[in-house]
């Protein structure tokens, strides 16, 4: 059966839940490592440790799954991921000890990393090459909404149930997810369409990482990942033990920056064609903007302007996130968008894997003091701006750049 018989707008839902979950998952942690540090005396050092071991595992599977994505196709790396990933969600339930926790969360960075290269392979296979730009942003969008429940629920649960329960519930629903993935997903593409894109797939991986526009736009993401991530791994502790409110008030008042990413994603595309010939512009304007607001952010007089900065700031961010991911639908043929997909996540995710436990080890060595976490939080969302400098603005640069990588490759061999 063809892409004409599936259902697009089903198809984009199911992979919108899927992401939220995973999300969901991944994000609990930055709340749940309030009362799961009480439990276990977990120091600064050992709590960013703990929220970056996450970061480590995702940002080293990327590149592999990403590749392996382009080889097997969408729907077995994504049903094998959430299965795998909910069964470590619920295994965090049953940490006893830091070494455990580490572990713990390492596997589970391994098993949820197969889901953004995944995903994106499947918004290739399902909506043509005009409307996968629109599909993406719709699709990173959930993560912003997995933000917001999280907010909203998850304080109160922690509260109400145990952080081991939340993360027992948590992994079930993550079961429910795959069982309805392995229910009622098909891939539409064509054995004989499969066979041919294997010969080319190694290849064009290789070329892809030859690729000037690739990398720009991970360091790019690499960059405002590390200020992003810092500042979400450590707000609700700071909040917490700085500004002395409670984990639901502060689990609420960061719904603010979440809705603000929100709407920034949901527009991210939509702007990003604007911007059609200027991305260069595009990218070190929003790097700019976002860095300006995070700075006045975090030296704040007062929760209600942390919250105010933050949520301006958030706006930005998700102006460039779903840009990052769109763009390649872009620039990269079908045949290697789960590779591509893959680079930029690990560009994300070893940012996110930096940013909790350099900020744990600043906050040590200052004795307390968030000051000197926060200043390099703004150096990075600044070096995000610097490398959008570096982006090229003809659409079609890197079709050329991936098309003479090929062609040097051939030659060598």
């Amino acid at each position: 059966m063809g892409v004409q018989g599936y259902n697009k707008k089903f198809i984009l839902a199911i992979l919108f839940v899927g992401y939220m979950v995973s999300y969901m998952d991944r994000l609990v942690m930055n709340l749940a490592v309030v009362p799961i540090g009480q439990e276990l005396h977990l120091s600064p050092t050992a709590t960013g440790t703990v929220i970056s071991a996450f970061f480590l595992a995702y940002a080293i599977i990327q590149i592999p799954i990403g590749w392996l994505t382009d080889q097997l196709g969408y729907r077995k790396v994504i049903i094998f991921s959430i299965f795998l990933w909910s069964f470590f969600t619920i295994f965090t339930g049953f940490a006893w000890s830091f070494t455990a926790l580490i572990v713990i969360r390492f596997l589970f960075g391994i098993m949820e990393g197969g889901y953004p290269a995944a995903s994106a392979k499947a918004i290739t296979e399902f909506f043509p090459q005009k409307e996968r730009g629109k599909a993406q942003s719709i699709l990173m969008s959930s993560n912003t909404f997995g933000g917001l429940i999280t907010g909203l629920l998850v304080p109160t649960l922690l509260i109400l149930l145990g952080w081991r329960n939340v993360f027992f519930a948590l992994g079930a629903a993550g079961v429910v997810i795959g069982v309805l993935f392995w229910k009622y997903i098909r891939s539409p593409i064509q054995s004989e369409e499969a066979k041919e894109l294997q010969s080319v797939n190694k290849t064009s991986m290789l070329s892809l990482l030859k690729t000037r526009q690739t990398w720009a736009l991970v360091l790019t993401w690499f960059s405002i990942s590390i200020a992003s991530w810092g500042t979400v791994s450590w707000l609700p502790k700071y909040m917490v033990t700085v500004r002395h409110l409670d984990l639901v008030s502060a689990g609420m008042l960061g719904l603010l920056p979440t809705m603000a990413a929100t709407l920034g994603t949901a527009m991210g595309g939509w702007l990003l064609v604007r911007f059609s010939g200027r991305e260069k512009m595009y990218f070190v304007m929003n790097g700019l903007f976002y860095t300006v607001f995070l700075f006045l952010a975090l030296f704040a007089p007062n929760v209600g302007m942390v919250f105010t900065y933050l949520a301006l700031a958030s706006i930005f961010y998700g102006f460039v996130f779903s840009a990052v991911y769109a763009l390649p639908h872009k620039l990269f043929d079908k045949n290697v968008i789960g590779s591509a997909i893959g680079i930029m996540n690990m560009g994300s995710m070893i940012g996110g894997f930096i940013a909790p436990i350099m900020m744990g080890v600043l906050i040590s060595a200052l004795k307390g003091s968030y000051d000197g976490a926060f200043w390099f939080l703004i150096a990075a969302g600044l070096s995000s701006a610097l490398f959008g400098l570096t982006l090229r603005n003809n659409n079609h640069v890197s079709h050329r750049d991936v098309a003479d990588q090929i062609q040097s490759n051939a030659k060598a061999k």
